[in-house]
């Protein structure tokens, strides 16, 4: 079955990379190229046959308990692996330039990380199959920002490390505690469980899945390795945690948590919206603060998060929807801003948004690009960010408390601000005291932001296959 050969395609192309040359840096560049490239074909062919689900394999026991093993790739999942094999294809492609040494590693390392992503998207039915590709993808992005990180990789990954680690054991003891319960890993049987369970027992697992789901989003306040991590690791990778493996701190409020709380969150979600809409806001003036890129689009992205999730807790139609578009925008506008922060910091030789000067003169081919995808971060209209934040603001207003989407408004305005700060210093800053000829974009960089741009308009302009996974 296709999703099936979806699942195991980076699996077994990260293990084909073992065989590529060392040394011959061409031909490994090559081969990860073709086997970034398969994955991505068959989530693109996925996404036009509308989805798809395997049967239950038996794979293992626990706590008495048969642990079946299934995939499912509809909706928001469907979405979710489409966007991660894009963005992983368009990583490998920029880490050529990006990359000093190891592109044969960073590739093998990638596509591990991409297959544990996608492992987590199409675990929507089974508790300890999700946690399972939850708790795996810590590895292969720890390890490559070990291998290709900034000067202060080694605290980036120990702080990496243990904020996810830690942030994990509150879901792995309430999980394994509602499935005990349940004599079952399905979402169907956890519901069902957790209903004659007393209500502080409801609310504290609530709290448990919330606050893990919460460090790898992140929210407020449990966001500290988020800075450190995207700026230290490299700009590829960076660009696929931002865009790709922060959403599964999204993805698990939307399929485990809202559905199995979701009586308890009829009552309690306006206390989730509230500190989302507070984690907004705080992401985005922490992004109006920095003058490293990295972390400036690091905390921008905490703000777009946060937004999401509050989209989320709406509990409405119009809203999950909304989110859906947002999270695909983020991924779109999120990895390019990184992919061309990351070949403007090779350029300069600074993360510092200052140093940049003005590429508009410099550069127009880059400047133009860059321009483009940060306005569209914005969400102007004719961009697929205005979409989605314009259903996540509906929702807020319908929510019942209509001062929620006036501060969703003031989130909005400030990342107006913080985007076109960065603009003004990367394209319109000072003229470098010494001209920088002949740096350009090289015609795969400049080849690779084209379908970033396509995508962005075509949604802005036609959302409908994104919202009729939902109506």
């Amino acid at each position: 079955m296709l999703v099936l050969f979806l699942f195991i395609a980076p699996f077994i192309c990260s293990c084909l990379m073992l065989t590529s040359s060392r040394r011959d840096a061409k031909a490994s560049f090559k081969m990860g190229l073709l086997c970034t490239a398969l994955p991505l074909a068959l989530a693109s062919a996925l996404l036009a046959m509308g989805g798809q689900e395997t049967g239950s394999y038996t794979w293992f026991s626990l706590l008495g308990i048969s642990i079946d093993f299934s995939l499912h790739c509809f909706g928001l999942s469907l979405w979710m692996v489409w966007l991660t094999t894009l963005l992983s294809f368009l990583a490998f492609i920029y880490s050529r330039a990006a990359l000093g040494f190891g592109i044969r590693e960073f590739a093998i390392g990638l596509l591990a990380l991409e297959g544990t992503i996608i492992g987590a998207f199409l675990s929507t039915q089974n508790i300890v199959q999700f946690l399972f590709f939850f708790e795996a993808m810590i590895l292969p992005a720890a390890i490559m920002i070990a291998l290709h990180g900034g000067l202060k990789r080694r605290n980036a990954v120990l702080v990496f490390v243990i904020y996810t680690l830690a942030g994990s054991i509150p879901l792995v003891f309430a999980a394994l505690y509602l499935v005990a319960k349940a004599g079952s890993v399905n979402i169907l049987a956890l519901v069902e469980t957790l209903k004659i369970l007393p209500l502080s027992t409801q609310i504290s697992l609530l709290i448990a899945f919330s606050l893990t789901f919460a460090v790898k989003t992140p929210l407020f306040p449990l966001h500290s390795w988020q800075g450190i991590t995207y700026s230290e690791a490299p700009y590829p990778l960076s660009a696929v945690l931002s865009g790709a493996m922060a959403k599964v701190g999204v993805f698990g409020f939307a399929v485990w948590v809202i559905p199995i709380f979701f009586d308890l969150l009829l009552k309690y979600n306006i206390y989730f919206i509230s500190i989302a809409l507070f984690s907004m806001l705080y992401g985005a003036l922490l992004a109006l603060r920095q003058t490293n890129i990295k972390r400036l689009l690091a905390f921008s992205s905490l703000s777009h998060l946060s937004f999401a999730v509050a989209g989320l807790f709406c509990l409405g139609d119009v809203a999950v929807a909304g989110v859906a578009v947002l999270l695909v925008g983020h991924g779109l506008t999120a990895g390019g801003l990184f992919f061309l922060g990351g070949i403007a910091q090779k350029w300069t030789g600074s993360t510092n948004i200052k140093n940049f000067g003005a590429f508009a003169s410099t550069n127009p081919v880059y400047a133009s690009i860059f321009g483009f995808i940060a306005i569209a971060a914005i969400a102007v209209p004719s961009t697929i960010g205005f979409v989605g934040e314009f259903l996540i603001l509906h929702g807020l207003f319908n929510s019942g408390y209509a001062f929620f989407a006036i501060i969703g408004g003031i989130g909005i305005i400030l990342s107006a601000a913080y985007m076109l700060r960065l603009i003004k210093c990367v394209l319109f800053g000072p003229v470098p005291e010494k001209e920088r000829a002949g740096i350009s974009l090289s015609p795969l960089e400049g080849a690779a932001a084209i379908p970033i741009i396509i995508l962005i308009l075509y949604f802005g302009l036609h959302p409908a296959p994104i919202l009729s996974s939902f109506f």
